[in-house]
């Protein structure tokens, strides 16, 4: 075997194996031999080293080729250099207009993604930190693990995404639509939801405890088990929601739509319901304990086993209403 360091083997599957130089690696790369690179590397034939040195070609194809096999490659050193591999906005939209889909981890820190359509995008473990995506299409998107801290993600369309893990810590969410996306059981603390859409996402056992979700629409969501604790819900449209045994201890709902919303064994001590549209709602078995309910709308509602110890109930509309 050669001592060159530039030198590797790749097995082409014959008797025989052939030396190749970094140049002929690059040719490789340009004639899109991916597979035969990708089962090389596996085959601990070809060094990522080399690879690796392949981002920072003077060429851009050899550059994309490069990225192409390293970003599916769990190894530390092929990690380390795409966290520091920073894309141009513009060569990933190019990218992406001629049928490439998959950017995991790529490095859009500070990018300016407006007005555009990226659905369908597999960017898992993405860095998006302080990323414009205003207005931007990523529906039906992989968004698994990315990092969105800082993001200013206005009318940002997620629906059908998948988001798991996906770190929103300081984004800037106003408009977006989340609709049909699983978000259960995600650590949301402090999360600014204002006027989101969230129709039919699944928030079951997530932790919201603080999130501002001023004016979302949750229609038909899934809140099962979900903490909202402290937070403020005021005006949010709650119809038809999957509320049981929620925690929504201290939370604003002053009002908020809860049209026919299951509160079953809901925790709502201390929570701010006044002139809340409550009509048809069950709250059986739910702690309304010192609850604000002042001229909120009880209209058929559900109230058998509640406890309403010391809840204001003041020009409440309990017409119809099964007390208990």
């Amino acid at each position: 075997m050669s001592n060159n360091p530039n030198q590797i083997y790749l097995d082409t599957g014959l008797a025989n194996k052939l030396t190749l130089d970094t140049e002929y690696v690059k040719q490789l790369l340009l004639d899109n031999n991916i597979a035969k690179l990708s089962a090389a590397i596996e085959a601990q034939k070809i060094s990522l080293d080399l690879i690796i040195k392949a981002l920072q070609d003077n060429s851009p194809e050899i550059q994309w080729k490069a990225y192409a096999i390293l970003q599916e490659i769990e190894e530390p050193q092929v990690i380390q250099a795409l966290s520091e591999y920073q894309w141009q906005a513009g060569r990933l939209l190019e990218l992406y207009v001629n049928g490439h889909r998959k950017f995991i981890r790529a490095n859009l820190c500070d990018a300016e993604l407006i007005d555009v359509d990226l659905s369908r995008i597999n960017l898992s473990s993405a860095n998006l930190k302080n990323a414009n995506l205003r207005n931007t299409n990523l529906s039906n998107a992989n968004l698994q693990n990315a990092n969105l801290t800082d993001a200013y993600l206005s009318c940002c369309n997620f629906s059908y995404a998948c988001l798991k893990g996906v770190d929103f810590t300081h984004a800037f969410m106003w408009g977006a639509n989340l609709s049909n996306v699983d978000l259960n059981g995600m650590y949301l603390v402090n999360i600014n939801f204002s006027h989101v859409n969230l129709q039919n996402a699944n928030l079951s056992q997530a932790n919201l405890s603080y999130a501002n979700l001023k004016s979302a629409d949750c229609f038909h969501a899934n809140l099962r088990n979900i903490i909202l604790k402290n937070a403020n819900l005021s005006n949010i449209n709650l119809n038809r929601v999957n509320l049981q045994e929620a925690n929504l201890k201290d939370t604003n709902l002053s009002g908020a739509n809860l049209q026919e919303a299951d509160l079953k064994n809901a925790n709502l001590k201390y929570a701010e319901l006044w002139d809340a549209n409550l009509t048809r709602a069950n709250f059986f078995g739910a702690d309304l304990s010192n609850a604000n309910l002042e001229s909120a709308n009880l209209q058929d509602a559900n109230l058998e086993s509640t406890n309403l110890e010391n809840t204001n109930l003041e020009n409440a509309n309990l017409e119809g209403c099964k007390l208990p």
